[in-house]
């Protein structure tokens, strides 16, 4: 999901300092600017009003665009795993009583659709895919990755989340060797976004936080605002469907046809931040809501 760039020097000099843990946000159905469904920004600084976004079975599912990162040396299958261990990071956080999260996130494997996109008509697929060739946004080199979510206005459930990650601007590097720009720590803070958490604008150390400094590997593991948050969010117990890892409108490998695709009718203003982009509106039931990762620089010594 979108974040704001100022404040760098303020943000580094916070991380390297310890911060308590003071709260965690959901992304909701609140859209800026639009009067139906009006957002304010509550004590933590998030956004708040309408409903919080949810997966509404017991599972979900993802899958990775075949090709990988030619560019950057990563193939699909690794990207799999890479994706699974971010996901397993979230689904590992030990809720009240010791429980983990009410959610399961399954493997569907490798699909050869290579574009964020949702269909109401012809099967889907949650895919997470590199963009090698071009970053075809505005903000070229400043975002690592953007997770665009697809979901009910009136109830907040989500259908569909896609998520791009910027390689062409980036060196996206796997493993624990010479770090880059670490993709366990970007898919992990992506996988919050997939299920549903927003930016968290006040815990610096948080896997939610807007910004990652090249080089590190500190998104990789959750931190207590991050824990609460999922358990907020799928808390034990909760009532939901059972696991079943189909897509909306069923499962595919392939992209929908362009008059097949919900696309954009109007777009809305953007939260005041700088650095975050409109939200296209995808139909009159849902939207979808682009938050994307930025990169940091370290202020100099």
């Amino acid at each position: 999901m979108r974040s704001r760039p100022g404040g760098l020097l303020i943000a580094a000099l916070a991380l390297l300092t310890a911060a308590p843990a003071r709260a965690f946000c959901r992304t909701t159905t609140c859209q800026p600017g639009d009067a139906a469904a009006p957002c304010s920004t509550d004590s933590n600084g998030c956004l708040v009003g309408g409903e919080p976004l949810f997966w509404a079975g017991a599972c979900v599912s993802y899958s990775v665009q075949r090709d990988g990162s030619p560019l950057r040396g990563i193939s699909a299958k690794d990207a799999e795993l890479a994706v699974g261990a971010g996901f397993s990071s979230w689904m590992g956080a030990a809720c009240a009583g010791g429980a983990g999260p009410s959610i399961g996130v399954v493997s569907r494997g490798l699909v050869s659709c290579d574009r964020q996109e949702y269909s109401s008509n012809h099967g889907n697929a949650n895919v997470w895919m590199f963009r090698d060739d071009d970053w075809p946004y505005d903000d070229t080199g400043a975002t690592l990755a953007l997770t665009t979510v697809t979901y009910n206005r009136r109830t907040g459930e989500i259908y569909d989340a896609d998520v791009e990650v910027n390689s062409h601007d980036n060196e996206i590097t796997l493993g624990d060797g010479r770090i880059a720009f670490d993709f366990l720590s970007i898919a992990t803070h992506e996988a919050g976004h997939f299920l549903g958490l927003s930016h968290n604008p006040r815990d610096p150390d948080a896997t939610m936080t807007p910004g990652y400094f090249q080089g590190t590997v500190a998104l990789r593991t959750l931190e207590s605002d991050d824990v609460a948050g999922i358990c907020a969010s799928y808390p034990p117990g909760r009532s939901a469907g059972r696991c079943d890892d189909t897509p909306r409108h069923g499962y595919s490998t392939v992209c929908a046809g362009d008059d097949e695709v919900e696309g954009c009718t109007a777009c809305a203003s953007a939260p005041g931040r700088a650095g975050q982009r409109p939200w296209p509106l995808a139909f009159a039931a849902a939207t979808a809501l682009g938050a994307a990762l930025r990169r940091r620089r370290r202020a100099p010594r």
